[in-house]
């Protein structure tokens, strides 16, 4: 190859890659703007009636089908189109025509009637399925709009999908999602595929290549942190869209929080989580998620509780917060802000409604509460829940006592989605005012107070 041919092929890939980050560029505004909201309203369907088709009707042929237009004089002659030779013989042609087809249609006449009157018995068939489809499909519509706004989890995980799509529909671009939703928690848990890391161009130059083995075209390698930076912004910009999407999707106020976790499939790796985010009502709507700088998109990302990867090319996966189950969710699925937000809304429930939680983790929290007055005295109680370990230990239960005595509280209460060692129990004998929640009684407590169901 010469050195004018691969000069030519240089400047070719050089400007194939430049138009590649120009895509990623126009991909990020548009996922910076807000996404169509579902409208039931939008959703219905109006039935119109398709004209009756021509072969519906069978009438004798019309001489005004055949009547010839006048049209001009032939040349050098003046006066009425009927005195007109080419006229009359136009006229003529077109009489002995409408006349035979007139016989022709006497003919078949019955014939013609009868295939006429089967085309209109059809169409009419056709248009009252169409109609009763229509009506049908705005019937479904209003009981699926009846089942969302009573929090059906099908019907809920049906809109905010519906959502979702529209929102990671872009030009050249396609983001899927599914959408798991637990009663228990009032959570959406939202698996999005994101896009690989080859939509950012790994290299935005060519040159010529001293070693013709390649083509004689060689790559000028863009900085890694560039490639990493560039691609994580986009991920920032799909996610936040997709939260926004959701929140816009939940007219009925049905979400007390979200968990997102962003994956990719690759052929070496299979699937891999780059991102997953545990955020509740809170986090999400402090500010907005649709900042016009992208600068502060990706700012905006890591302000919400949120792991993501520091290598995409690696890639380096992270733990989700939590994950979705068909089933009702085990403890162990549950994000923490969903495990945290649980204890709160069980104990309220209970009569805690006033809490201050001191330690929050992924396996438990602590928090000093006051009772309603009613079932529990207005004196301060320590509440610990906990899902790990599987059976809570002595010590456990001492350093609660421990935390009674310091707090100077009323009361406490250990609960646990697991079991209690039989030391454990004894220990928990000798402190006065310390109750005891095994995972079987927690479960029992949350079907009866938040009327769902904790697996396991």
């Amino acid at each position: 190859m010469t050195g004018r041919r691969r000069a030519v092929l240089a400047q070719q890939y050089t400007e194939v890659a430049e138009d590649a980050e120009q895509r990623l560029d126009e991909l990020l505004d548009l996922a910076a703007e807000p996404s169509p909201a579902v409208d039931f309203d939008a959703l219905r369907r109006d039935y119109s009636p398709r004209p009756l088709p021509s072969a519906a009707v069978s009438e004798p042929p019309r001489w005004a089908d055949y009547e010839p237009e006048p049209g001009q004089l032939s040349a050098g002659r003046s006066g009425q189109p009927l005195l007109d030779p080419a006229y009359q013989q136009r006229l003529a042609s077109a009489r002995l025509a409408h006349q035979r087809a007139l016989r022709e249609y006497r003919e078949q006449e019955r014939t013609l009637r009868d295939r006429a009157e089967e085309v209109r018995l059809a169409y009419e068939r056709e248009e009252r399925d169409r109609a009763d489809a229509v009506r049908a499909y705005n019937e479904r519509l209003v009981e699926y709009r009846r089942a969302y706004e009573d929090g059906e989890p099908a019907a809920v995980e049906s809109v905010l999908e519906r959502a979702l799509a529209a929102s990671g529909r872009l030009p050249g671009l396609e983001v899927p999602a599914r959408v798991g939703y637990r009663p228990l928690t009032r959570t959406a848990v939202i698996d999005l595929v994101l896009p690989g890391v080859g939509v950012v161009p790994p290299a935005l130059a060519f040159r010529v290549s001293p070693d013709e083995s390649d083509g004689g075209v060689e790559p000028i390698p863009r900085p890694r942190e560039e490639c990493v930076r560039r691609y994580l912004l986009l991920v920032a910009r799909v996610a936040l869209r997709a939260l926004d999407a959701v929140l816009a999707a939940d007219t009925e106020s049905h979400l007390d929080g979200v968990v997102l976790n962003g994956r990719v499939v690759t052929a070496e790796a299979g699937e891999t989580t780059l991102l997953s985010i545990d955020a509740r009502r809170g986090d999400l709507y402090a500010r907005t998620l649709l900042p016009a700088e992208h600068a502060d998109a990706s700012a905006r990302l890591r302000e919400l509780p949120c792991r993501i990867t520091d290598d995409p090319y690696g890639p380096a996966p992270v733990t989700p917060f939590g994950v979705s189950s068909p089933t009702a969710p085990l403890p162990e699925e549950l994000s923490p802000g969903e495990f945290s937000g649980l204890a709160v809304e069980l104990f309220a429930a209970m009569g805690l409604p006033d809490w201050d939680a001191r330690l929050v983790g992924r396996d438990g929290l602590l928090a000093i509460a006051h009772g309603d007055g009613a079932t529990f005295a207005e004196q301060p109680h320590v509440v610990c829940l906990a899902r790990r370990p599987a059976v809570v230990g002595a010590e456990a239960v001492r350093n609660v006592a421990e935390v009674m005595e310091e707090e100077a509280a009323h009361a406490g209460v250990w609960a646990t989605t697991g079991s209690f060692h039989p030391q454990a129990v004894l220990a928990a004998a000798d402190c006065a005012g310390l109750r005891l929640i095994d995972g079987g009684e927690l479960r029992a407590l949350i079907r009866e107070h938040l009327g769902a169901e904790l697996g396991g």
